[in-house]
């Protein structure tokens, strides 16, 4: 979904492998490097070639929004609109698929009405995902929601809040505590995501958004960085409903050293993320912001 307009599920991406051969392995492998233009370029061809390909279509429609998320306005224009016929295609291919649904509804609900943005058509997506993927449709449901101003928001609010009440498995908390979070509510992200490595302390997803939550509360640095390392150092499950960049944790990791006033090890962590994805311009921020300590 694309993240200029406040996408909540671009962080569900999954990672190509290191050793990518197909076409669209060698679009996602670049996508996850952040060689966006590259990887929309190739994809856009893919998706030509490839139109009965429901899975090509999906990616197209990822990756433009990516694309779209750089270029921003007005120049992202084009690249929606391209988001948004792959998502439209992966759809009318494969109905009942979750994933294209959950896509379709994040542009419908975020976008503007310029680019085809219909927060209406997103809900009924929803809805039906819901029947499909009560986990995934709920969440799509409350991305909806929040587009809809305050009343919208509070809707949204109730409808995570009651939904991890009641469905206390690992995707809802883990759905549920990247929901508080990426609306900027660390807080009651907290005891959720404390719930969930409770539950499976080997989880690296939930201990890579538990240690983001502290982090963003600044609150027992020291835990943070032990959850974020693990997070380095361990691959999130191929089935995870949300999941983390190797690079970001490498960079959070090193947020959590600058507030332990650990500089060198900041450093150093700050640049194995810039490693691993070159141009991340929040790495480079952050290791600027250290020269001279």
């Amino acid at each position: 979904m694309p993240r200029w307009l406040g996408a909540i599920g671009l962080a569900t991406l999954l990672h190509a492998p290191a050793f990518a051969q197909s076409p669209l392995d060698v679009a996602r492998q670049r996508l996850r490097l952040g060689d966006v233009d590259s990887a929309y370029t190739l994809v856009r061809r893919l998706a030509v070639a490839e139109s009965s390909n429901a899975q090509v279509q999906f990616w197209l429609g990822e990756i433009a929004g990516e694309k779209a998320a750089r270029a921003g306005i007005p120049g992202g224009l084009g690249p929606a609109r391209q988001s948004r016929r792959g998502y439209a295609r992966a759809v009318a291919l494969e109905p009942n698929n979750p994933s294209y649904l959950e896509g379709w509804a994040g542009y419908l609900s975020q976008a503007p009405g310029i680019v085809g943005g219909d927060r209406d058509s997103a809900r009924i997506i929803a809805e039906r995902l819901r029947q499909l993927d009560p986990v995934r449709g709920t969440f799509a449901l409350a991305s909806v929601h929040l587009r809809g101003g305050r009343d919208g928001r509070s809707r949204a609010d109730s409808l995570v809040r009651r939904f991890a009440e009641v469905r206390p498995e690992r995707p809802v908390l883990l759905r549920a505590g990247f929901y508080w979070l990426i609306t900027g509510r660390p807080e009651p992200a907290l005891p959720i995501l404390e719930r969930a490595v409770a539950a499976d302390p080997a989880d690296p997803v939930a201990r890579y958004f538990l240690g983001r939550a502290l982090l963003e509360l600044r609150r027992d640095p020291g835990q943070a960085q032990r959850h974020l390392r693990y997070a380095t150092q361990n691959t999130a499950p191929a089935d995870s409903f949300v999941t983390y960049s190797d690079y970001g944790a490498w960079w959070r990791l090193g947020q959590a050293f600058v507030q332990l006033g650990h500089v060198d090890s900041a450093r150093a962590a700050f640049e194995e993320s810039l490693r691993r994805r070159p141009g991340f311009a929040a790495a480079r921020r952050s290791l600027d912001s250290l020269s001279g300590r």
